[in-house]
C-alpha cells in the first residue's frame, strides 16, 4: 500500500482555511442566542467542518490494483487495471468530472469508457511510476 499526499495550490488553500476560520468564528459575532439563530449557525458550522474535512484529508492510496482517493466526503475507488490514459494537466481549467484536489498541477486519470478524475499528487513522478508498475498498458499523455 502506497499513499500520496496532495499538492497545495496556496492561493486555492489559503481561501479555503480563511473561510473555514470565518465560518467558525461566526457564532461569537451573533447578537442574540434564540433559537431563530441556533439553526443558521448549526448549517454554518457543518459547511465549516466539510472544509476542515477536505483540507486535512486529501489523499490517495494504491493498494493492490486499486487506487483510492479521499478528499473529505468525496471517496472512492477506481481499478487500475480499467485506466487507459493519464494526462498531464497543462492549463489553468481542469476538464474532469471529479477534482478530489487541492492542486492544479496534477493529471486526468481516465479509465473505463466515458469516466475521468482530477488528482494532484505531490509526488508526481514516484505516482506515476506506481501506478505503471501495475498496468504499463496506460498512456501517459
Amino acid at each position: 500500500m502506497k499513499k500520496f499526499s496532495t499538492d497545495h495550490h496556496i492561493p486555492t488553500v489559503s481561501l479555503l482555511w480563511i473561510t473555514v476560520l470565518i465560518l467558525f468564528a461566526t457564532p461569537f459575532f451573533t447578537p442574540n442566542n434564540s433559537l431563530s439563530e441556533i439553526i443558521p449557525i448549526i448549517i454554518i458550522a457543518i459547511c465549516g467542518l466539510i472544509l476542515l474535512w477536505i483540507l486535512l484529508d486529501t489523499k490517495y492510496v494504491i493498494d493492490h490494483s486499486y487506487l483510492y482517493y479521499y478528499s473529505g466526503p468525496i471517496r472512492g475507488k477506481i481499478d487500475i487495471f480499467n485506466i487507459h490514459t493519464i494526462e498531464i494537466q497543462k492549463n489553468w481549467w481542469v476538464n474532469a468530472t471529479l477534482k478530489p484536489a487541492l492542486g492544479t498541477k496534477g493529471f486526468i486519470i481516465k479509465y473505463n469508457t466515458y469516466d475521468d478524475i482530477y488528482i494532484s499528487p505531490r509526488d508526481k513522478q514516484k505516482f506515476i511510476e506506481t501506478i505503471l508498475d501495475l498496468n504499463p498498458q496506460i498512456e501517459i499523455k
